[in-house]
């Protein structure tokens, strides 16, 4: 009976931890940085912003920094004394654990960070960093998936991506579906070593086992580089010039094999398919040159992760008390086609920062 007692008190103590999450959950979800709550003293310190990316060079990642300055507007407006740096590391990754390693430490508890780890086995190094200085981080897109904010708490405040699983199905999906649902393609995946590049080929690979009659005829990493894209697909139209399609990990590599295609004068003529919706690609799919894209909004990538980070920061949430999902979850993402890209070419985004869990994607 003494068991039975013990056993019940247990599940019920386990329901009401089970209730209390739950309670929570629906709580942060519509969170609201409330500028009254804010000690004066936070207002009055020099909060240090700063986005740890691979090179502004990229279309999507100078996004990232965008998403940073219109997080400073908002902070603006609520009388938040800042500044603002890009830890731009040129996709060295020990430059970019360095960088941060120097950012934390000049910053000390004031500092917010969002980062693109360059690879996976940097992303505890990066977090660490802050952790020394005991500032607050936010990664996205790449990290083992043995670590994570869990394991640097509070500083690893939290780490976010959209399904890019999905977003290579999806993508190919497009693609393949252009072709008919069969003949050649060439793949230009991303860099190796990196989670997004892993996951967008898994989803390539998912949607070449639902299309038998696509087979690969070239494959490759072309590392996220336009001039390595060209030279790949070059290459492989020397050696195999009835292709149907080439299914591009990001959109700098789509960029590269719509070079390679229109100095074949093949433009128009065969499929291709990248992600981040950099303008140049998102225009060629409006002009029927390329078939797909998808926008992970890096606006919203950077410019919410330094808002959750803030709020960790101002004392407005407690990071111990964070529900696993608020630590690590993803971040919408949008398919973009023929039928889409004009649309979404046209449009401007706008955020509400003071609902910094806005990002959470359902």
């Amino acid at each position: 009976m003494k068991r039975i007692k013990v056993l019940l008190a247990l599940v019920l103590a386990l329901a009401m931890v089970g209730g209390g999450t739950l309670a929570l959950a629906e709580e942060l979800k519509d969170f609201t940085i409330d500028p009254a709550k804010i000690p004066q003293e936070k207002l009055d310190t020099v909060v240090s912003l700063a986005v740890s990316v691979r090179g502004l060079e990229n279309p999507y990642i100078a996004t990232i920094k965008v998403g940073m300055e219109m997080f400073a507007v908002y902070l603006d407006s609520i009388g938040q004394k800042y500044e603002m740096q890009v830890l731009d590391s040129g996709g060295d990754s020990n430059k970019e654990v360095d960088n941060m390693r120097q950012f934390a430490a000049n910053a000390g508890g004031n500092a917010l960070a969002y980062s693109d780890p360059n690879e996976n086995a940097i992303a505890y190094s990066l977090a660490e960093a802050m952790a020394e200085a005991g500032g607050f981080i936010g990664t996205a897109w790449n990290k083992p998936a043995d670590v994570g904010p869990a394991d640097l708490t509070p500083n690893w405040v939290i780490h976010t991506s959209p399904d890019n699983v999905i977003n290579g199905y999806n993508t190919a999906k497009a693609l393949f579906d252009y072709m008919g649902g069969k003949g050649k393609i060439f793949v230009c995946e991303g860099m190796l070593g990196n989670t997004a590049a892993i996951d967008r080929a898994k989803g390539l690979d998912q949607a070449l086992a639902e299309y038998p009659d696509i087979t690969v005829a070239g494959r490759d990493t072309g590392n996220w580089a336009t001039a390595e894209a060209l030279t790949l697909v070059e290459t492989w139209l020397g050696k195999d010039p009835d292709v149907g399609g080439v299914w591009c990990a990001n959109d700098n590599m789509a960029t590269g094999a719509l070079q390679a295609l229109e100095k074949a004068g093949l433009k128009g003529k065969v499929g291709v398919t990248g992600v981040d919706a950099n303008t140049d690609i998102v225009e060629a799919v409006r002009d029927g040159f390329a078939v797909a894209t998808v926008s992970s909004n890096g606006y919203l990538q950077g410019g919410y992760t330094l808002a959750i980070c803030y709020a960790a920061w101002a004392g407005l949430i407690d990071v111990t008390t964070l529900p696993p999902e608020y630590r690590e979850f993803a971040t919408p993402a949008l398919l973009i086609t023929k039928e889409n890209a004009a649309e979404y070419l046209s449009s401007v985004p706008e955020f509400d920062f003071s609902k910094p869990f806005a990002c959470k994607a359902d």
